[in-house]
């Protein structure tokens, strides 16, 4: 039997976005996988009530914990603003539930949150007529993101929503910490750099066969106005990549660290403040480098991705934005997708640091005051009208 770090290791991985459309791209994922989704139970809610960044924290957390678990940083998975979809292999199933059920339990206890956790054997989605593809989209060598089609993860949602199969997970009545070693979010919000932050979600919605044209037909459109590059759309820029000292996500980050808290906000502002001190006046420590780094995190932002559902988070003007939104309004008016969208000032980062000498560090990329959120709510209300 094929291990999973081998059938990992033969996933085809592309560096043009637009490939996503590309079914060559992409492999099915074995029917003895199981699959995770989480979200933040109340996200419109806590969005609204200004609390975006402790949800995308809380949405991090899941992926952060199973990886650190593991010691992998090549299992499958995809940020949604407030919370995650993780594909767990069959030797690491029984752990990766119990990792989750921890997960849970800090997000209660240190932000309040209910983050709701199902587990799906893949074997029943499949049973409904839908596969789980994947396929690896390439950031920056080493640094790899996976994207995920095929029909399985909208079932499975549908599912979870409403009750219907799979397992709930519940958090643990133990108190140990997850290993969220590496998460935090110290970077200031990212101002627009072109004039507005678009988020964008769209689902085709037209005959199977035909979705994924529809995809690389939206895609190459959304390229077309953006001057030919995603990348030109790419929130983190330099222009917006600000931090001060000490951040306003202190107490966040220390929550995400075990022990006695108040011993945890000092450590917390131990840390932040010699990062703080190494961008500010650009000391190289080591093999770090801070001009190094800003520029990896450029390259290494998950600000375009695809799970079922198109999501992209775009630093653009307003007129470009306003383009956007008129295609994909004459293409949901063809009944060829539906689509939701927010626009805001500024987006927000969360990071996923293993090693920031190395180029192993990726970043979540949601637009702010509840870009993800807010846009999935105008996306569901479409497709239950």
């Amino acid at each position: 039997m094929e291990s999973y770090k081998s059938f990992l290791e033969r996933v085809p991985v592309f560096d043009d976005f637009l490939n996503i459309a590309n079914s060559n791209y992409f492999v099915a994922v074995p029917s003895d996988w199981a699959l995770i989704l989480t979200d933040v139970k109340g996200s419109t809610k806590a969005v609204q009530a200004g609390r975006y960044q402790d949800v995308n924290m809380v949405g991090a957390a899941s992926i952060t914990a199973l990886l650190n678990e593991f010691n992998n940083r090549n299992l499958p998975f995809v940020f949604g603003g407030d919370g995650a979809t993780l594909l767990v292999p069959p030797e690491l199933k029984k752990d990766a539930a119990a990792v989750l059920r921890r997960v849970q339990r800090w997000a209660q206890k240190e932000f309040g949150f209910e983050l709701r956790g199902h587990y799906f054997e893949l074997a029943e989605i499949y049973s409904s007529g839908q596969q789980l593809l994947i396929g690896k989209y390439q950031l920056s060598k080493g640094n790899e993101i996976y994207q995920f089609r095929g029909g399985a993860l909208s079932v499975a949602d549908e599912r979870m929503k409403s009750l219907n199969g799979g397992m709930e997970v519940r958090p643990a009545r133990l108190e140990k910490q997850p290993n969220l070693t590496g998460l935090s979010c110290r970077w200031l919000p990212l101002k627009t750099q072109r004039g507005t932050v678009l988020t964008v979600l769209a689902k085709a919605t037209g005959p199977k066969e035909a979705q994924f044209s529809e995809y690389g037909l939206a895609l190459a459109k959304i390229r077309e106005i953006l001057g030919g590059d995603f990348r030109n759309a790419c929130p983190t820029q330099e222009g917006a990549l600000s931090v001060t000292w000490p951040p306003k996500t202190l107490f966040a980050e220390a929550k995400a660290l075990p022990g006695f808290y108040p011993l945890r906000v000092g450590r917390t502002l131990l840390r932040t403040f010699f990062s703080f001190a190494l961008f500010r006046f650009n000391i190289s420590v080591g093999g770090f480098s801070p001009g190094r780094y800003r520029s990896e995190m450029i390259s290494n932002s998950d600000f375009q991705k695809f799970d079922d559902v198109l999501r992209m988070v775009l630093d653009c003007s307003n007129t470009q934005a306003d383009k956007i939104e008129k295609f994909l309004l004459e293409r949901e008016q063809a009944g060829a997708l539906k689509f939701g969208v927010h626009r805001s000032s500024e987006a927000l980062m969360t990071c996923l640091v293993h090693s920031a000498s190395q180029n192993q560090h990726l970043h979540f990329i949601d637009g702010a005051h509840g870009g993800y959120t807010l846009a999935a709510v105008q996306l569901k209300r479409k497709a239950t009208s």
